[in-house]
């Protein structure tokens, strides 16, 4: 019986970058249902990354990110905003500009970044990316994948927490914060160290994720959508 991942081997061994980016896009038009979390599929990730520098998006998928992006920026800027990542940013030319402030945001922060941001999705809504980054402590090291589906406003988020010996760490709590509102999203991991949270509904704002456990608070940088 052949896999997901049997497919998508084929679409990864053609060489003509094009030609694979297009391919790729079959593939995920024709696997929707099944297709993978970001995080969850390193394969998966890699493609959607390769692909994502080759295609460029529909018109329609180009209104889409002007509409909601232009909504949810709006012209205000609050006290934070020279600290955030403008989302927006990672869509278009300044991409490349963007992912670099990102990865230094998060590298000020000792976050490590391990699968770059700004890979988007050409099917169904677009998801823009802010790729996996980790971190770690004496005891803990904590992994999280974030994306935004821009079209229906909502974060995706899949978070790892786990010991010295990479045990899953259950109780750990995350929270998603907004810089104005508070906390917008709050969970728990499961006994396998795991949160998985592919539709959590936000708005205009900036926002950040925090972990914490016994007598510890980690945060991630800001960022703005």
């Amino acid at each position: 019986m052949t896999t997901l991942n049997d497919k998508l081997a084929k679409v990864m061994m053609i060489e003509d970058e094009r030609e694979a980016s297009l391919a790729f896009e079959s593939f995920c038009r024709d696997n929707f249902d099944s297709l993978p979390l970001p995080g969850e599929n390193k394969q998966f990730d890699s493609a959607m990354w390769n692909a994502s520098n080759f295609t460029k998006l529909s018109s329609r998928d180009e209104a889409i990110v002007k509409r909601v992006t232009e909504r949810m920026i709006g012209n205000t800027a609050s006290a934070t905003s020279k600290a955030a990542l403008k989302v927006k940013e990672l869509v278009g030319a300044s991409r490349d500009a963007a992912i670099a402030a990102w990865q230094d945001l998060l590298l000020g922060m000792e976050w490590r970044p391990m699968i770059p941001a700004g890979a988007m999705r050409g099917i169904g809504s677009q998801l823009v990316s802010l790729g996996s980054f980790e971190k770690a402590t004496e005891d803990t090291k904590i992994q999280v994948n974030l994306g935004w589906l821009v079209d229906k406003d909502q974060l995706r988020l899949l978070l790892n927490a786990k010991d010295t010996a990479d045990n899953g760490m259950p109780d750990v709590e995350v929270r998603i914060l907004e810089s104005e509102r508070g906390v917008v999203f709050s969970r728990k991991t499961n006994l396998d160290g795991a949160v998985v949270a592919p539709q959590i509904n936000v708005g205009p704002g900036e926002y950040q994720i925090q972990v914490s456990w016994l007598d510890k608070v980690i945060e991630t940088p800001f960022f703005r959508i």
